[in-house]
């Protein structure tokens, strides 16, 4: 039964593969990519406005440049994932889908699909982001060859584990344009909105940060975001102002470690997909 569970998981994978490659949707999203490459030099200045003595060649603001793009990209790789989950109902073939498999082997297989289509789009950020937006039109010198590998594997995880929810999204509301909508408005609105709201009234600068303003580092975006800029600020040794600076960069309060961001965005893309795999179970597509 194992066998021929793989057989025909493997017979779902290579379909979706298949209508994924067939459109232009997955390589027309690296133009976005490539723009945010071009613009790492000037992303990255925004570390010279919270740390003045970073000079312009500082190897420090093209990782700040990089881990700005990094997180942009994220939100194109959810753009992706939500694409890809809502193709079948737009395109009314989500029962010629589900003939191919169960319900459960198509939503990981676009999962899996989603994951290594948005950590592609990072990879390609970490690799010619540097040459193009910082060493050649910034002039900026070069950082360490591990912490640009320490920093974009962070990246492609983050834009992986977006890619994968925003599947889940897709699954989850199959109207494509509300779906869309839902996944990058979130990203680049809504978050910020329940993020200002739990730090409204904050005395952080009083005392300790409130309860509620201690909840931001728990958001989805907000996690992926502090698990890219967390060793960028570490790198920077900026001493007493890293926690200052991260709280800023990253929009949160009371920061705590890189790898728990990327554990709570992990955890947030494993509810997802779960909720995900309950709905689609249940909906009808008669």
């Amino acid at each position: 039964m194992a066998t021929v569970s793989l057989d025909r998981f493997r017979a779902v994978l290579t379909a979706e593969v298949r209508k994924t490659l067939s459109t232009r949707v997955w390589w027309l999203l690296f133009l976005p990519v490539l723009l945010l490459a071009l613009a790492q030099s000037l992303l990255g200045s925004i570390l010279q406005l919270l740390v003045p003595q970073a000079t312009d060649t500082s190897s420090i603001l093209m990782l700040a440049g990089l881990a700005s793009a990094l997180t942009m990209t994220a939100i194109v790789g959810g753009a992706f994932g939500t694409l890809l989950g809502t193709g079948d109902f737009r395109h009314r073939t989500v029962t010629l889908a589900y003939l191919t498999g169960s319900r459960g082997q198509v939503l990981a297989a676009k999962a899996l699909i989603a994951a290594v289509v948005a950590g592609l789009y990072a990879l390609f950020l970490v690799v010619i982001g540097p040459l193009l937006g910082g060493a050649a039109l910034g002039g900026q010198q070069l950082p360490d060859l591990g912490q640009l590998a320490g920093l974009g594997a962070i990246g492609i995880l983050v834009c992986a584990l977006w890619g994968v929810l925003g599947v889940a999204v897709g699954t989850l509301v199959t109207n494509q344009a509300g779906a869309i909508a839902l996944t990058v408005g979130y990203l680049l609105i809504g978050e910020n909105l329940i993020a200002g709201a739990l730090r409204a009234g904050d005395g952080s600068s009083l005392g300790d940060p409130s309860v509620f303003a201690r909840l931001t580092p728990f958001l989805p975006g907000n996690a992926g975001d502090l698990a890219i800029w967390e060793p960028v600020v570490s790198s920077a040794g900026l001493g007493a102002q890293s926690q200052f600076v991260l709280e800023f960069l990253a929009g949160v309060s009371a920061p705590p470690p890189g790898w728990v961001g990327l554990l709570v965005l992990a955890v947030w893309t494993a509810a997802g997909i779960a909720l995900a795999a309950v709905v689609g179970a249940r909906r009808d597509i008669t």
